[in-house]
C-alpha cells in the first residue's frame, strides 16, 4: 500500500484499542488521562469483553489494599511464588514488570476510580506448600458497582450472558459475598436480591462496568459491533480497517494500536493446533477467534508459547437445549464437592478432582506404546446425594436433569456398563473412595488438602473434609465430559515489559501493543494462578497506553 493511500483516512484518533475487555479499557484510560483522543472498537454487540464473563478476581502483590487489611507481604515473597509457577520457563523480563510495576498501577487505577477490595480468606492455589505463598491477601476484586452510573451504556454491556446465566453470583454476587455465607442458598439469595434492587454488578461484570464508566468519564468513545479486519502502516501500525454498521472505513491511530481481542477459543484450527484438543469448547463470547494472529503477520509478529497443561482449561457439561454461538454450550464444572468422582474409561480416578491443575495435567498424559491418551475420554460420576444438594450449573439443587444429559442406573455397576465404562475398575474406584469419605483423607490424589481447594471447590458443611462425601446412595449418574476452556490461551503475541508486541528479529513493532489474553503469558512461564488473567491485562493495558503517549 503506498504512502499517498495510507494518507486517505476516514477518522482520526490518537490511539485506537482493539476488545473492551479489562486490558482495551485500561489502555484507554492511561492514554486518556494523558490528553489522547482514544476509540475502544468492540467485535461483539456488547461491552466487557471475556472480562465481563470472569470471576474477577486480580491476583497481585504486594497491594495497598492487602497492606491497610492489615495483611503482610513482600515483592521477595510475590517474585519467589511466581518464580515457582514458573517451573522455570518463560520471560523474567515481563514478570519483573508485573511484580515491580503492577501494584503502582493498581494504585492508580484506584485513584482514577476503580473501586476494589481484597477477597479475605482466599489462599494462594499453591498454599502452603510452595515459596512465598500467602494464606490470603493477593486476591483483589470490584466493590459490587452500581450499573446505573453508566447511563445509556447499561445496556450495552455484557451482564448476566452465556455461561454466566443462572447458578449463584455469576453476576450480582462478589468472591467475597461467596466466602463469607460459606454456600448458605438463603443468604446467599438475600444478597442477590439487595444487589440486583441496587443494579450493582459484581465479580468481572462489575470490574468491567466500572472501568467503562472510567473511561466514558474520559472522553474515550467506544464503538461496538464492530471487526478490525486490517492493520494498516509500513515500517510500524498507523491505523486500522474497520468493519461495522456502516460499512468498512479506515481509521488512523497516530499514536498505535492496543491489540486486545482475547484468545483464540472459537477457533477450532488455532485450538488443536496450541492446546493440542480437538472439540474443546469454550465459555467466552464466540467472538472470541484468534484474530489477532491474522492482523499482526502482516508485520512479522513473533508468537510466544506456554505449556497448556498449565492453564485453566476445566471440565464442563452440556444441558441439553443450550447452545451459544451456534454450538453447544458447555458450562465448566469444578467436581471437587462432595458424593461424585471423575474417572477414565477403566473406571480410574487420574487426580485430584478438587483442584483443575491436577486433573488437567493428567488428561494430558499420553501412552506411547499404546498412542493414546489414556484419561480421556472422562465421566463425572456422582449419587442421588450429589444431585440432591448441589447445583448441577443453572439446575438447582434437586431439579430434574433433562433428558440425555445423564446416564442414571441403580447400581454403580450397571451404571458402568451403561455408560462404557470398565465395571470391576469403576466399581473398585467407588469402593476406596468411599473409604476415604470415612476418614477424611485421600491417601490416592490428596483430595481436600489443600486450602483453595477446601475453600474453592468444596461443601463447608461437609466434615471432616469439605471436598469428600461418599458415593453410595442410588440412583447413579453419569456424565461424559468435554474439556472446556475459559479464555486462556497457551499460545499469544510476543510482548516486552512495555507491552509492545516483538517481531521476529526480536525488535519492538512500532505502534502495535498486546495485552490481556492477546499476548502470551510469557510472564507466568508454565504456571497459572486465578486472578493473574485479569491482573495482567490492567497492568500490562494501562502500561501499554502510557507507552503510546510517551511515544
Amino acid at each position: 500500500m503506498s504512502g499517498k493511500e495510507e494518507s486517505r483516512w476516514d477518522e482520526e484518533y490518537d490511539v485506537i484499542a482493539v476488545g473492551s475487555g479489562a486490558g482495551g479499557v485500561a489502555a484507554a484510560i492511561a492514554a486518556a488521562i494523558d490528553g489522547a483522543r482514544v476509540l475502544v472498537v468492540e467485535k461483539y454487540h456488547e461491552l466487557g469483553g471475556v472480562t465481563a464473563l470472569s470471576a474477577g478476581q486480580i491476583w497481585i502483590g504486594p497491594t495497598t489494599q492487602a497492606r491497610e487489611a492489615g495483611i503482610e507481604d513482600s515483592v521477595e515473597d510475590v517474585r519467589a511464588y511466581v518464580d515457582f509457577l514458573s517451573a522455570g520457563y518463560g520471560n523474567t523480563d515481563t514478570r519483573d514488570a508485573y511484580i515491580r510495576t503492577g501494584p503502582r498501577v493498581i494504585d492508580e487505577l484506584v485513584a482514577l476510580g476503580l473501586d476494589l477490595q481484597v477477597i479475605e480468606k482466599m489462599p494462594d492455589y499453591y498454599y502452603p506448600t510452595a515459596p512465598g505463598s500467602k494464606a490470603e491477601g493477593r486476591y483483589l476484586e470490584g466493590v459490587p458497582f452500581p450499573a446505573n452510573k453508566l447511563g445509556e451504556w447499561e445496556h450495552k454491556t455484557i451482564s448476566n450472558a452465556g455461561v454466566s446465566t443462572g447458578g449463584v453470583g455469576s453476576n450480582v454476587l462478589s468472591n467475597r459475598d461467596l466466602i463469607e455465607c460459606g454456600g448458605d442458598r438463603e443468604k446467599l439469595a438475600e444478597r442477590g436480591i439487595e444487589r440486583a434492587a441496587r443494579s450493582e454488578r459484581a465479580q468481572g461484570a462489575g470490574i468491567s462496568a466500572n472501568l467503562i464508566a472510567m473511561a466514558l468519564e474520559r472522553g474515550v468513545e467506544f464503538r461496538a459491533s464492530t471487526t478490525v479486519v486490517e492493520l494498516l502502516g509500513t515500517d510500524g501500525v498507523d491505523g486500522v480497517v474497520v468493519d461495522g454498521a456502516s460499512g468498512q472505513k479506515r481509521i488512523r491511530a497516530s499514536r498505535g494500536v492496543v491489540l486486545a481481542t482475547g484468545a483464540y477459543d472459537w477457533n477450532p484450527e488455532l485450538m488443536e493446533t496450541f492446546e493440542y484438543v480437538r472439540n474443546l469448547y469454550s465459555v467466552v463470547l464466540p467472538t472470541v477467534t484468534g484474530d489477532h494472529f491474522k492482523l499482526a503477520s502482516r508485520f512479522r509478529a513473533a508468537i510466544g508459547t506456554t505449556l497448556p497443561q498449565g492453564k485453566s482449561t476445566h471440565l464442563g457439561i452440556h444441558i441439553p437445549g443450550e447452545e451459544w454461538g451456534g454450538r453447544k454450550m458447555y458450562r465448566h464444572m469444578f467436581p471437587g464437592m462432595p458424593h461424585t468422582v471423575v474417572v477414565n474409561r477403566k473406571g480410574r480416578r487420574f487426580g485430584d478432582e478438587s483442584f483443575f491443575h491436577s486433573y488437567v495435567a493428567a488428561l494430558y498424559t499420553f501412552d506411547g506404546d499404546k498412542q493414546d491418551f489414556p484419561n480421556w475420554p472422562a465421566w463425572m460420576v456422582f449419587d442421588e446425594e450429589f444431585r440432591r444438594k448441589y447445583n448441577l450449573g443453572p439446575l438447582a439443587a434437586g431439579a430434574p436433569m433433562p433428558e440425555g444429559m445423564a446416564i442414571t442406573a441403580d447400581t454403580i455397576e450397571n451404571l458402568a456398563e451403561a455408560a462404557g465404562i470398565d465395571v470391576e475398575g469403576l466399581s473398585e474406584t467407588i469402593t476406596r473412595f468411599n473409604q476415604a469419605a470415612d476418614s477424611g483423607v485421600d491417601d490416592e490424589f490428596g483430595r481436600g488438602s489443600r486450602p483453595w481447594s477446601r475453600l474453592s471447590a468444596g461443601d463447608p458443611a461437609m466434615k471432616p473434609n469439605p471436598n469428600i462425601g461418599p458415593v453410595s446412595k442410588g440412583p447413579f449418574h453419569a456424565i461424559k465430559l468435554e474439556r472446556v476452556n475459559t479464555g486462556l490461551a497457551s499460545a499469544g503475541l510476543k510482548t516486552d515489559e512495555q507491552a509492545r508486541v516483538i517481531d521476529v528479529d526480536g525488535q519492538p513493532i512500532r505502534g502495535l501493543h498486546a495485552v490481556g489474553n492477546t499476548a502470551a503469558r510469557l510472564e507466568f512461564g508454565a504456571g497459572y494462578n486465578s486472578g493473574m488473567a485479569v491482573g495482567r491485562s490492567l497492568v500490562f493495558g494501562y502500561l501499554s497506553g502510557k507507552s503510546l503517549m510517551a511515544g
